[in-house]
């Protein structure tokens, strides 16, 4: 582990989430784990990229130092944004394969408990045989979770990215709300949360602005399409703004002219089951008792259930999203204890 002036977390940091992800590697019986899902990589050594696309793969063991595995142009992003020191790369012309074979048997691993992220979004099934025919000798088992299971809890640094990102997102709310107008489009609002969050810090989102209006306001994550806002409109806002990859998202209902009572009273109703949500929020208490909170004012005042979850932990986060619901979140019979952070 090298110093690196660019690292958003000191090595101490670093080390000690290793520390404890190597933990979880022991509890499991795992000799070593294939990372590829890329807020895990982030979130274990500080490379950053949006070339995720290509095969790439942290291999850590229980014991011993780590080797990344990634697509040679990245290389420069490896020394200028990690603490790490051993790696191998491949060209257009090499397949990643037979790299990672190669780096596995460098670290005495190939008849190992060899672990991968079963849940990840790119490691597709055929990298997955490809690498189980390399390697015959090697146990495979499922790996997810045991990153993610480390993230769940933030540091004092964590959390202050998470707030520069929320104060970004609100400014960018703010810039949309002030901007709906008749005559104004999806477009227009759009462009005042792209401006006002990136002018206030923000890095590029895991998901792009849903701004949907009218006939088209309860299409789930419906981004911007041109519409122009008209009189009795209802206006859907959600983004998020992200500082180091740590992302803060929010939403907003709007109204165009003056709302009717119906509009009026369901919006009290939603505000009175997230406050019931957050009065529950203590350690102890299950998120599937927050999500009934919230969910029975809503059920107990006439309306009909939701199909959402209440809520969603947030942390590091990459396209194609920006939360990590897959961590944990607030629905419906969830046993999970929530624990002080």
């Amino acid at each position: 582990m090298r110093e690196n002036p660019n690292l958003p977390f000191t090595l101490a940091e670093y080390q000690s989430r290793l520390a404890k992800v190597r933990e979880g590697l022991v509890r499991r019986g795992i000799d070593a784990c294939l990372i590829s899902i890329p807020e895990n990589i982030y979130y274990l050594t500080g490379f950053t990229s949006t070339g995720y696309y290509m095969y790439q793969t942290l291999i850590l063991p229980a014991e011993g130092d780590p080797m990344f595995v990634t697509y040679l142009e990245e290389k420069i992003n490896v020394i200028r944004r990690s603490w790490m020191e051993r790696y191998m790369t491949y060209s257009v012309i090499e397949d990643p394969i037979e790299i990672t074979f190669r780096a596995v048997r460098e670290m005495g691993l190939e008849d190992k408990v060899l672990a991968i992220e079963e849940s990840g979004f790119f490691f597709p099934i055929r990298t997955y045989k490809q690498l189980v025919a390399r390697l015959p000798q090697a146990r495979w088992v499922d790996g997810s979770g045991v990153v993610e299971q480390v993230r769940l809890i933030k540091s004092e640094t964590e959390i202050g990215y998470i707030r520069q990102g929320a104060k970004a997102a609100m400014e960018g709310m703010k810039a949309a709300i002030n901007a709906i107008a008749r005559g104004k489009t999806e477009n227009d609002l759009a462009a005042e949360v792209y401006g006002a969050t990136l002018r206030h810090g923000s890095e590029y989102p895991g998901s792009p602005p849903y701004v949907v209006s009218g006939e088209r306001s309860g299409l789930p994550h419906g981004t911007w399409e041109g519409r122009v806002l008209r009189d009795g409109d209802i206006i859907f806002l959600e983004h998020s703004g992200c500082i180091k990859r740590y992302s803060a998202a929010m939403m907003r209902t709007c109204f165009l002219g003056d709302p009717p009572d119906v509009v009026k009273r369901t919006a009290d109703i939603i505000l009175q089951g997230i406050q019931k949500a957050i009065d529950t929020i203590r350690p102890g208490v299950t998120s599937g008792e927050v999500d009934a909170a919230c969910r029975q004012t809503i059920l107990n005042a006439g309306f009909s259930d939701y199909t959402h979850e209440t809520g969603y932990s947030i942390g590091v986060a990459y396209p194609p999203g920006w939360n990590e619901s897959h961590i944990m979140n607030l629905h419906p019979g969830d046993e999970t204890v929530l624990v002080p952070n």
